[in-house]
């Protein structure tokens, strides 16, 4: 009889096995012996993937958007069970369509399951209170939204959104619990207010790192010029990549910034007050399709905010060509 190597290797070494494992195959494990049973309940990691709802033929499960989320909902309860409000620190939320490319037969109604399952999972879930950090992860395409005021604050550091929509009342922005502890956010493929970006930005006093990929940010219904300047008192790494959405111009009040990445068109983008002149160092990466009259005057005054930047290293790209740098400076 073989023995159980796998069983004998130390907890802590067991344990980071199983933060990697989606929660379907880490809750499978605890068939595999009595010292099994419950050890995922002490990982502090949470992995919500679809994929692993899905056949072998890669056709979906019947129901899966319904499946997934009770399962997610029984697995937090298990944790809050076991170890009480504060045991899961990370969790991870994927739900993406099959690899055939196929959407779920019924989007709309899984459309529906996913949005009210994931603001139920973050918004009551009391497993979810003590999250330091929460990464979601589903498909653009299929439009899924999340209420603002449903994400957790209480001990969150590291927020990072891939694929939703942000939502808020209409008329007036979210009342939000102070995120007192948010170090890091991340928005990629992302559709939000920009009052509501704001909104979160003023209730995280650490934030240190901001960082929008392919971003909509989208304006109230009769913005103000205040309502189009984005401050981020602390931030220190900023990050814009193809961030479209708004008119009339954006202003970043970023007093404390070292580090900036800037790729996608010339746009109205100004820095009020100017970058800090001991900036470390500036990423910029311009596209030149599409570039508008002025695009001569937008360039020079983007560019002349990052006169003391230690580094500043530029590259532009045009379409159907190789992207061209300048390199750096000093």
């Amino acid at each position: 009889m073989s023995r159980d190597r796998l069983s004998r290797l130390p907890d802590p070494v067991l344990l980071h096995v199983l933060t990697h494992a989606p929660a379907k195959e880490a809750v499978c494990t605890g068939a595999l012996s009595r010292p099994w049973r419950s050890l995922w309940l002490s990982s502090g990691v949470l992995n919500l993937d679809s994929r692993s709802y899905v056949h072998r033929a890669g056709q979906l499960c019947d129901g899966r958007s319904l499946i997934f989320i009770r399962d997610a909902k029984a697995a937090l309860c298990s944790l809050a069970a076991a170890d009480g409000e504060n045991s899961l620190k990370k969790l991870t939320f994927t739900y993406l369509p099959p690899g055939n490319g196929q959407r779920d037969e019924y989007m709309y109604s899984s459309q529906r399951h996913i949005d009210d399952g994931l603001d139920a999972l973050l918004g009551g879930a009391p497993a979810a209170r003590g999250l330091e950090e929460l990464h979601v992860h589903v498909s653009p395409r299929d439009c899924y939204s999340l209420r603002v005021a449903a994400l957790p604050s209480d001990a969150l550091r590291a927020l990072h959104l891939d694929g939703l929509c942000l939502t808020s009342p209409l008329h007036s922005p979210p009342a939000l619990a102070p995120f007192a502890l948010l170090e890091t956010l991340r928005l990629c493929r992302c559709g939000v207010r920009l009052t509501d970006l704001a909104a979160i930005v003023d209730s995280a006093p650490l934030l240190a790192a901001l960082e929008l990929d392919r971003v909509h940010l989208s304006e109230a219904p009769s913005p103000d010029a205040d309502q189009r300047r984005l401050r981020c008192p602390r931030v220190t790494a900023l990050s814009l990549g193809n961030v479209g959405g708004w008119y009339g111009g954006l202003e970043l009040d970023v007093p404390s910034l070292r580090r900036f990445a800037y790729r996608g068109f010339l746009q109205h983008i100004s820095f009020v007050p100017p970058p800090p002149a001991n900036m470390a160092r500036a990423d910029l990466h311009f596209d030149l399709d599409n570039l508008p009259d002025e695009a001569c005057q937008l360039f020079w005054h983007f560019v002349g905010d990052f006169g003391g930047a230690e580094v500043l290293n530029l590259s532009f790209e045009q379409p159907g060509a190789r992207p061209t740098g300048l390199g750096q400076s000093r």
